[in-house]
């Protein structure tokens, strides 16, 4: 990949960023295994506090490490994240629009994933993944509660924007682009990058839709070598359900954007957004490849 320079000691990066993750990850498992603390999530001054706390802990636990680590530990100092290369303006749209096109492929995968069952021998581990699932759940639900316009405007800055800003500098900016550095094959790299970041999430029934997820934005980095296109392709599936949820709570609408792709007879609203992403991808693919080819030029 041309835009990946090779660093020094990228496989002591990559143990750094693995244990980072890990043992963020411990201590959520751990935090979430049954405390005693008991928040109140009908109280909207919580959820507000819970919501400030969110934006705040992803700005210390993400952004602030890869900014860290791009200054002290690379060439490139923060260029290295990707923030500041700047992308073809047609893959900001195409990447954006792909994500929301994914929808009813997405559901679906979701839906397949959810069906999953472990062996009998795994109940404990089963029963220990359905219950943290409906944690999650019981708490997106309470983030997501609201009819006013101010609350769609907190909740798009914190669980579409800080989500997605966080998540792709940490992710991509940093994780990813450590993979590559490791691993020959640019493609086994952003697999395995998808893999870890649905896996850090800790939503098991959801894990095969959110790495697909994950490599659909690692692809939008790989060939453009900016941040901007995951970010805002990030932001806008994040973005599209909030806004969604906020219309239902409103009764504006009734459908359940997360049964698009579900229902009896819907298969080929997923074909067909299987063959819009793809398309989607083929086309940034080359609008990247004639961007950096008029740069050549120049």
């Amino acid at each position: 990949m041309e835009n990946i320079e090779q660093e020094r000691k990228p496989w002591g990066k990559l143990s750094v960023v693995l244990s980072y993750i890990f043992l963020f990850g411990l201590l959520t498992a751990i935090s979430s295994g049954g405390g005693d603390i008991k928040l109140n999530l009908e109280d909207a001054n919580m959820m507000n506090v819970l919501k400030f706390a969110q934006a705040v802990a992803v700005i210390l636990l993400f952004i602030v490490p890869a900014v860290l680590f791009a200054g002290l530990w690379t060439k490139d100092k923060t260029h290295y994240l990707g923030i500041t290369t700047r992308p073809a303006v047609s893959t900001l749209f195409i990447g954006a629009a792909g994500m929301l096109l994914a929808l009813p492929m997405i559901n679906w995968l979701a839906e397949m994933n959810s069906q999953m069952h472990l062996p009998a021998a795994f109940s404990g581990i089963e029963t220990w993944m359905k219950n943290s699932e409906a944690e999650a759940a019981q708490l997106t639900e309470a983030f997501t509660k609201g009819t006013s316009v101010g609350v769609l405007i907190l909740n798009l800055f914190v669980i579409a924007f800080m989500a997605a800003l966080s998540e792709e500098i940490f992710f991509r900016g940093v994780l990813q682009k450590i993979l590559m550095e490791c691993v020959k094959n640019k493609h086994v790299a952003i697999w395995i990058g998808a893999a870890l970041f649905s896996a850090f999430h800790m939503q098991f029934y959801g894990f095969v839709p959110r790495m697909l997820m994950g490599a659909y934005l690692g692809y939008l980095f790989f060939w453009s070598g900016s941040l901007w296109p995951g970010i805002i392709a990030h932001f806008i599936n994040n973005g599209a359900a909030v806004y969604l949820v906020w219309l239902s709570n409103r009764g504006t609408i009734s459908v359940d954007a997360d049964k698009i792709g579900v229902e009896n007879n819907e298969w080929v609203y997923v074909l067909v957004s299987v063959v819009m992403v793809v398309t989607s991808m083929v086309l940034v693919y080359r609008a990247e490849q004639k961007r950096k080819g008029e740069i050549l030029n120049t």
